[in-house]
């Protein structure tokens, strides 16, 4: 198509090359017929097309002007609006009539006579699907939406987040598809090719077809490229790099090449055999991480990265293992754990002389090689399985030795253990047997000293209470002895006669509690004396004396 295309997101022109690759490929800026979302002018300058500025229905009544203009039949029904009958437009509607092959509408709501015999009925249609019929062609499209369409002259042009009107009087424009540029759908997703297997989305590519003469041909297709990746275009020996975004091509000379990510990869597979010094075949299952550094030199040479280093991986692999023996495949027993050897390991030496010429060959093709591990070997071929076998039975005679060393170890570690814990469990009774005669001693020690204090006090005890009952007794005495002597010296102060008075009248009272009850009395008729009143007295005391013996 002849239009200009619009500004592009490319990447600068390279200009790498190598010797024994294909010719060397430029990236240039721009390529007609690529991103170009845009009405081309061509297209603008029919006077029957008008492009949807504010809405649908003022698109109508500018075409309406122009065909005025032109002095063209009309396209608006003047047709009044009846309250009841005829035939009914909604909102959101247009209807439809023939009149001598070419279209008259009615987009206001209401309700439409026809009292015209040039005039059919076509139908109403929905102004937001595109309307095709009679050579009048509208399209309204969202903002993630394009359209494709082919004008009068069979040129395909994209347009979105818009629309457009047109009546096609010679020839006409049509509607071939409309494209959700956001979701272009599973069905159309580009992976990752890898030897075991699909890997993640690359991008998604989205072919627009038509029929011609019975054979389908391709007009636009449609790009949608994740973030971190690029997409290749070529035409002739131009190539062109689109980074992430949407995309589209309406160019039939410009082709598609490959999705690529820029972001680290990584893969896991098998080499061919390789032989060793002694012929034995061994294959080698490597993990390969790399990333593509230079998308327009490994596409002017391969079709994806994998496929640029499957060749150099296995060249390298051997080279590197054409220089070992058999005998150094086997100081190891697992890769990542070589026996130390005068030589040097294997697998060190894959390590420095493999990915050495691995990265170098790489470089020719735009990839950066990280690193080249190896995971695991085997041996091909009859040679190559007795050989394995007679290492797999070595090895399981070193298990089988290192079991027996093992369990004897286990044993031997075990009886040790047990001495151990016996000689703590004797430790523990001894220290038992000090703690229980530490504390019988203290008890005991206790005890005694417990008795002693008791004997103590109780002497000190009975002491005290001896001193202080001499001490009462010497009080007492005392008291006593001054109780006589007040009383001695209470009955000499007494006058001569009154105390033998006294005395006889105790006597007498003495006397009288001592007889009976019911005791009678008689009244003597002499008259004692004195002395015969005390020797009275005495005997009668003395009496009472004998009496209370008795």
């Amino acid at each position: 198509m002849s239009t200009a295309p619009t500004s592009l997101s490319a990447a600068p022109a390279f200009a790498s090359s190598s010797t024994n690759k294909a010719p060397v490929l430029e990236a240039v800026d721009k390529l007609e017929g690529t991103d170009d979302w845009s009405v081309p002018e061509m297209v603008k300058q029919n006077k029957y097309f008008v492009e949807v500025k504010t809405s649908l229905v003022e698109a109508f009544k500018e075409l309406e002007t122009r065909m005025h203009e032109q002095n063209d039949y009309h396209l608006i029904t003047r047709k009044p609006k009846r309250p009841f009958g005829g035939k009914c437009v909604e909102t959101g509607e247009i209807g439809v009539w023939n009149r001598n092959g070419r279209p008259v509408i009615a987009f206001e709501p209401g309700n439409y006579w026809n009292f015209s015999l040039r005039h059919s009925w076509e139908g109403k249609f929905s102004i937001t699907a595109p309307i095709d019929v009679l050579g009048l062609t509208t399209c309204l499209v969202g903002q993630s939406e394009a359209a494709v369409v082919m004008d009068p002259a069979n040129r395909i042009f994209v347009i979105r987040n818009s629309g457009f009107a047109a009546y096609g009087s010679q020839g006409r424009f049509k509607v071939i598809d409309i494209v959700d540029t956001l979701n272009l759908g599973d069905d159309h997703a580009h992976y990752e090719q890898r030897p075991t297997g699909r890997g993640p989305v690359l991008g998604w590519k989205r072919e627009v077809k038509i029929t011609v003469g019975g054979s389908l041909i391709t007009v636009a297709s449609f790009f949608l490229v994740p973030a971190n990746n690029v997409l290749i275009l070529q035409r002739g020996n131009e190539l062109l790099l689109l980074k992430a975004g949407q995309h589209v091509i309406t160019n039939p000379n410009t082709s598609f090449r490959a999705f690529y990510s820029l972001g680290e990869r990584q893969t896991t597979f098998k080499t061919q055999p390789a032989y060793t010094v002694e012929g034995v075949p061994v294959v080698l299952n490597v993990n390969l991480r790399y990333r593509i550094s230079d998308p327009i030199l490994l596409t002017a040479n391969y079709q994806d990265a994998f496929t640029a280093l499957a060749n150099p991986a296995q060249t390298a692999v051997n080279s590197v293992v054409s220089r070992l023996s058999y005998q150094q495949f086997m100081r190891a027993q697992k890769v990542g754990g070589d026996v130390p050897d005068h030589v040097e390991p294997w697998l060190d030496a894959f390590k420095s002389a493999c990915l050495r010429d691995l990265r170098h060959q790489a470089e020719s093709y735009g990839i950066v090689v990280e690193s080249f591990d190896v995971l695991d070997r085997e041996l091909e071929g009859a040679l190559g399985k007795d050989l394995e076998k007679q290492s797999e039975q070595v090895l399981r005679n070193q298990v089988q030795a290192t079991q027996i060393s093992l369990q004897n170890k286990i044993a031997t570690e075990t009886q040790r253990g047990k001495l151990e814990v016996a000689k703590v469990e004797a430790d523990q009774k001894r220290t038992q047997a000090d703690a229980d005669f530490y504390v019988a001693t203290k008890l005991s020690d206790a005890k005694y000293y417990e008795v002693v204090k008791a004997a103590t006090a109780e002497a000190e005890s009975s002491e005290l209470k001896t001193q202080q009952d001499v001490k009462n007794i010497v009080l007492l005495a005392e008291a006593k002895k001054k109780e006589i002597q007040i009383v001695g010296d209470a009955y000499a102060g007494v006058p001569e006669g009154h105390a033998t008075r006294m005395q006889l009248s105790v006597f007498e009272v003495e006397k009288r509690k001592a007889l009976p009850q019911g005791t009678i009395y008689f009244a003597g008729e002499r008259s004692e004396t004195n002395q015969e009143l005390v020797a009275a007295g005495m005997q009668t005391a003395l009496g009472f004396s004998l009496a209370g013996k008795k």
